[in-house]
C-alpha cells in the first residue's frame, strides 16, 4: 500500500460525539509531538484514551499515512509483533488496532491506529432479546474498536495489552412511563458508548421498533452516518403505579386523607372502606391481591382493582395489615411485578369536649366528639330538665345546638354516649358540655 505525503491544513471540526475526540487537522501537531498525521481525504480524529501518545481514526487504512515531523529518517516499530521499518520519513503500513512506536532524533513516540470502515453499524444485524427486567440488542457481526496498547504484559512479556476505544451510538424506540394518572407510551433515544457487541436498556413495556445510529464521527468521515432498524418487537415486561383512596367518610382524623396513596404506611381508624387500583402497564393481564393481617390472609383477589373494608383493631395497640399486589404477563408469566401497602388501623378511642360555641364563625360551632375505630355509635342529648332535645348515631357527626331550627339557649346539657370500637372496647360516657353562643 502507498500513500503520498500530504501537507495541507483541513479546518478542524467542532461537533464530536465520540467519547472526547479531537478532530485534527492535516499538518499540525504539538510542539513535542514526533509524528505528524496525514490523510488523503482531509479528516480524522484524534481520540483521548489510553495506552499510547495519539490515537488516530481514519476513515480507513488506504486514507492514513504517518511522518515524521523534523523530516528525518525514524526507525517505525509494530509493538504487537516487532516488525520494523527502518530509515523512513513517511509510514504507510498501518493497520486497525495496532500500536506503533518511532524512533527518531533518540527521542520515542507511540500512536494506535484506528481504521473506521472495520467497525461500522451496517456490517452487524441486530438481534433483541426482550426480557423481564432488561432488553439487550446483540449487534452480531459489530467489532468493537480494540487496539493494542504501549504497555507491556509482564507475564508474557510481549506488548500484547488490549483496550477497547468506546464508540458513540444512539439508540431510538417506545416504551411507557406514568403520567400524572395513567401510563404514556414516550419516544425515547439513548446515548450509549458501545465496547461490546451488546446493549443493555431498562425493560420495554410496550411493542417498540428499534433504530441504531452511528455518531457524527460517521458523517464527518462518510459523509452520512450509518442506521439499522429492527422490526417491531412484542414486549415481555410489566410494571403497575399503584394506589390506594379511602372512601370519604365525613370528618377524618388529621392524618388521614381521601387519596390517592402512593407507597405509603399510613395509620387510620377503623372502619376503614379503601378502593385499591393497580393501573397495570400494557402487558400486565393477571392481577393477585392479598390482604393479610400478619400470616392470616383475609381476602385473596384476581380482580383488577378491588375495595377491601378494614374494621378490625386492637385495645392493645394498633394493628397493621399489609396488601400485596402482583400483576403478570399470561403469555410470559416469568414477567411478575409486585408491590405492598401497610394499612395501619389504631386502636379505639372517643374524646368529648366539655363547650361547643355555635356562633357560626366556623369554629367549634358543634358538639363532635374526636374519635378512632368506632363501629357502633349512639349519643343522647337532653336539657336541664332531662328532656332529649337531640340524638345521633354517627360518630362523624354531631349537634349544631338547634332543635328542628330553633335555637337552644345558652346552657349546661347532658349527653350519654354508647359506643363500641372496632376492636371490641365498649364506652359507656355520660357528662355535660356547655352551649356558649355569647349572644
Amino acid at each position: 500500500m502507498g500513500i503520498a505525503s500530504i501537507t495541507n491544513i483541513v479546518t478542524i471540526l467542532k461537533k464530536l460525539f465520540f467519547i472526547p475526540l479531537i478532530l485534527v487537522s492535516i499538518g499540525w501537531c504539538s510542539a513535542a509531538s514526533l509524528v505528524r498525521a496525514v490523510s488523503i481525504s482531509g479528516t480524522y480524529y484524534e481520540a483521548q484514551g489510553i495506552g499510547a501518545d495519539h490515537i488516530y481514526i481514519f476513515k480507513n487504512a488506504n486514507d492514513a499515512s504517518f511522518e515524521t515531523v523534523s523530516g528525518g529518517m525514524a526507525t517505525w516499530t509494530e509493538l504487537a509483533t516487532g516488525n520494523k521499518a527502518q530509515g523512513m520519513s513517511t509510514f504507510i503500513d498501518v493497520e486497525d488496532g495496532k500500536c506503533y512506536m518511532v524512533e527518531d532524533g533518540g527521542k520515542t513516540e507511540t500512536f494506535v491506529f484506528v481504521d473506521y470502515s472495520l467497525h461500522r453499524l451496517s456490517d452487524c444485524v441486530p438481534d433483541i432479546e426482550m426480557g423481564c427486567s432488561k432488553t439487550l440488542i446483540q449487534l452480531k457481526g459489530w467489532t468493537p474498536m480494540i487496539y493494542y496498547t504501549d504497555s507491556m504484559n509482564e507475564a508474557t512479556g510481549q506488548y500484547d495489552v488490549k483496550a477497547t476505544l468506546p464508540m458513540t451510538v444512539a439508540v431510538g424506540y417506545s416504551n411507557q412511563q406514568w403520567g400524572e394518572d395513567d401510563w404514556q407510551t414516550v419516544s425515547i433515544e439513548d446515548t450509549v458508548a458501545l465496547t461490546a457487541p451488546q446493549v443493555e436498556l431498562d425493560s420495554i413495556l410496550c411493542d417498540t421498533r428499534f433504530s441504531l445510529s452511528e455518531s457524527d464521527i460517521a458523517v464527518s468521515l462518510y459523509s452520512e452516518a450509518d442506521s439499522i432498524s429492527t422490526e417491531i418487537m412484542e414486549a415481555v415486561a410489566v410494571a403497575h403505579h399503584q394506589q390506594y383512596y379511602i372512601a370519604k367518610r365525613g370528618k377524618t382524623l388529621e392524618n388521614e386523607k381521601e387519596g390517592p396513596y402512593e407507597d405509603q404506611t399510613i395509620a387510620h381508624s377503623a372502619p376503614l372502606n379503601v378502593l385499591f387500583e393497580s393501573h397495570p402497564s400494557a402487558k400486565a393481564d393477571v392481577y393477585t391481591w392479598t390482604v393479610s393481617r400478619g400470616k392470616d390472609v383475609r381476602t385473596m383477589r384476581n380482580d383488577k382493582d378491588i375495595r377491601y373494608t378494614f374494621d378490625e383493631a386492637s385495645e392493645s395497640g394498633p394493628v397493621t395489615f399489609m396488601v400485596d399486589l402482583q400483576v403478570l404477563n399470561s403469555s410470559h408469566p416469568e414477567c411478575v411485578a409486585t408491590a405492598q401497602d401497610t394499612i395501619t388501623i389504631n386502636s379505639s378511642l372517643i374524646l368529648v369536649p366539655n363547650v361547643f360555641t355555635p356562633n357560626g364563625d366556623g369554629a367549634n360551632d358543634e358538639f363532635r366528639v374526636v374519635y378512632r375505630s368506632i363501629c357502633e355509635f349512639h349519643c343522647w342529648v337532653y336539657n336541664r330538665w332531662q328532656h332529649l332535645v337531640y340524638s345521633w348515631d354517627d360518630p362523624a357527626k354531631g349537634w349544631d345546638g338547634t332543635v328542628n331550627g330553633r335555637k337552644m339557649p345558652d346552657s349546661a346539657y347532658l349527653y350519654i354516649i354508647d359506643a363500641t370500637g372496632c376492636d371490641g372496647q365498649r364506652f359507656k360516657l355520660k357528662g355535660t358540655v356547655n352551649l356558649l353562643r355569647g349572644e
